[in-house]
């Protein structure tokens, strides 16, 4: 899928050579939106909607399919939502009961994602955690040793156009909703 807003996080490889990552299909929340491929996701009360900064994550927005599974970007199919792009969707006040319509999310914590941070990133930072800035898909802040939502395992130096960069690095989700929640 391109991606016109070309924002969040970009998924470049799994920690276990020749794995795909794993995958949830969720319906999104009654007039949940714009939700964007590349956003950090979570799970409310069974619904998807866009993650909370500090809290448990459930992954990666990857793309959107109907409730028979079809693209919703390619689907005739009545969604009852609004498109912007090639990315973004916001989903009708009735997406729960009528429509459907579903995120794909990566939910795998051994996917690696690639994602821009709001300062540049130290060698000392690797392996330390961030959380995602609200409003935003980029991480946040000078990384700490104690539990976040996102880890960072790699820094990114040149990006795949060629551009020298310093606030750019490869990221695995450290607080799941699946596998590792923090107590409430």
């Amino acid at each position: 899928m391109a991606r016109s807003s070309a924002k969040g996080f970009h998924y470049v490889k799994h920690l276990q050579p020749g794995q795909k990552p794993a995958v949830l299909e969720v319906i999104l929340t009654d007039s949940e939106g714009a939700l964007t491929v590349g956003d950090c996701v979570q799970w409310t009360n069974g619904y998807l909607t866009t993650a909370a900064t500090t809290e448990s994550i459930l992954g990666v927005l990857v793309g959107f399919v109907t409730e028979k599974g079809e693209n919703l970007f390619k689907t005739n199919e009545v969604h009852g939502g609004t498109l912007s792009g090639d990315d973004t969707f916001t989903a009708s006040a009735t997406n729960e009961s009528v429509e459907k319509v579903k995120g794909v999310v990566i939910v795998d914590k051994d996917a690696v994602f690639l994602n821009k941070a709001d300062s540049s990133l130290t060698m000392a930072e690797v392996g330390e955690y961030f959380d995602t800035t609200a409003g935003t898909d980029q991480v946040t802040g000078v990384g700490n040793t104690t539990q976040a939502q996102w880890q960072l395992i790699e820094l990114v130096t040149e990006l795949g156009d060629g551009t020298t960069v310093s606030d750019y690095g490869n990221f695995r989700i450290a607080e799941s909703q699946l596998y590792n929640a923090k107590a409430a």
